[in-house]
């Protein structure tokens, strides 16, 4: 090959590059509008006014065809923000040098598939930290600041977060078992998975968003799922719940004030003492809920389409 044709050949490759590139670096743009960062290979994609925008999965692209602008503008808003600290990649032996150290800070750290567990991180700083994919099991994190931390895919068994601040932090699928929220700040937060037997008692979960995400279906429906979870004297004041399952739960005195419930399953869980003014229980399954003393039952919005019987919610 000459030079002039391999000049030819590398630009018109570069030429074909720039005409297929898509926005977001190939991430969903409607998992990004809900705020969830989901990579793909772009084979499902849709041009809108003269740009290419990848989806996870049809489904996904048809929710971002019913109203585009509307997910452009909040996917741009999530990235933009995700994006502002880039996150310096950690090896293992860097990681725990800094966590032996007095003044821990791992912010805007990427500590991705690193192993902490067992290890005490509860006077670390560890804002925007990324723990995608990491080994948590049995972690101390006490009290830690974890505003905006990344914790999809990790490893969170028997891992430790009462008091922690977990403010705005994305955790999709991770690994839960025996985890412990107690009293921690997730305000804002979003988290889907399977959480059994976790501990969210006493904790700030206002404007939590655990609702259904529509973006990643292709992966299966991916939910919050707590059965027999821990929530008394919690403050969901305003989350998203829709089709959250809370089956035989603790929720005894938990402000449930304006949060979608909709088809959300509270079977068999106690909601003695909890407010649920304003909430939309609409299509949620209610049979055998323990709804004592419940408050603001007269102003639940779907009343009449929930299924089951509750126990005391006259």
């Amino acid at each position: 090959m000459t030079v002039r044709s391999a000049f030819i050949a590398t630009t018109l490759c570069l030429l074909s590059f720039s005409s297929w590139a898509a926005e977001f670096g190939d991430n969903c743009t409607t998992s990004l509008s809900n705020d969830l960062v989901m990579k793909t290979d772009c084979s499902i994609k849709a041009d809108y006014k003269g740009k290419t925008y990848c989806f996870g999965s049809e489904q996904s692209r048809a929710a971002f065809l019913k109203d585009p602008d509307t997910t452009i503008m909040k996917a741009q808003a999530f990235y933009a923000k995700t994006a502002e600290k880039p996150r310096e990649k950690m090896t293992q032996e860097q990681a725990v040098a800094q966590i032996q150290s007095k003044d821990c800070d791992l912010s805007n750290k990427d500590l991705g598939y690193l192993e902490f567990n067992k290890m005490d991180l509860s006077h670390c700083k560890m804002v925007n930290t990324s723990f995608f994919g990491a080994y948590l099991m049995g972690a101390k994190l006490a009290g830690a600041d974890l505003q905006r931390a990344y914790l999809n895919l990790a490893r969170l068994e028997n891992a430790d977060f009462t008091g922690a601040n977990l403010a705005d932090a994305t955790i999709f699928q991770a690994i839960f078992d025996h985890t412990i929220f107690k009293d921690a700040k997730l305000t804002n937060a979003r988290v889907i998975g399977t959480l059994p037997s976790v501990d969210m008692s006493g904790a700030d979960i206002r404007k939590g968003r655990f609702g259904l995400d529509i973006g990643n279906q292709p992966m299966g429906q991916m939910k919050f799922d707590s059965t027999s979870g821990k929530f008394a004297n919690a403050n969901f004041e305003g989350a998203d719940l829709n089709i959250a399952n809370f089956s035989f739960a603790d929720m005894r005195g938990a402000n449930l004030r304006n949060t979608n419930l909709h088809r959300a399953d509270l079977s068999q869980a106690d909601l003695t003492g909890a407010d649920l003014s304003g909430a939309d229980l609409s299509e949620a399954v209610v049979d055998g809920a323990i709804m004592k003393d419940v408050k603001g039952l007269d102003t639940v919005k779907g009343w009449d389409t929930t299924k089951g019987k509750c126990q005391n919610c006259k």
